[in-house]
């Protein structure tokens, strides 16, 4: 293995600097709409991925629920019948 050259990463990161530019107003610009979208997108993204979740629940939930349904359609059909007989 090679050993690790100091200078090498300290004009990396001096190269990183100066190429960001984060005295340019342009450059700043930039990473402002960058940000901006950015955030736009990860919150359609939660609200899309949040209505994928509650319409999966919801079928779900309607599939689990169709014998209770059932069960609770008939109780209701015979307690209407027996209060229904004189």
């Amino acid at each position: 293995m090679r050993e690790i050259k100091t200078a090498e990463y300290i004009c990396g990161i001096g190269a990183v600097i100066v190429g960001l530019g984060l005295y340019s107003y342009y450059v700043r610009e930039l990473l402002a709409s960058l940000l901006l979208f950015s955030a736009a997108f990860l919150c359609l993204g939660l609200v899309a991925a949040g209505m994928f979740f509650i319409w999966s629940a919801s079928e779900k939930l309607a599939i689990w629920t169709v014998p209770a349904s059932r069960n609770v359609i008939a109780f209701s059909r015979r307690l209407i019948a027996s209060s229904a007989k004189p």
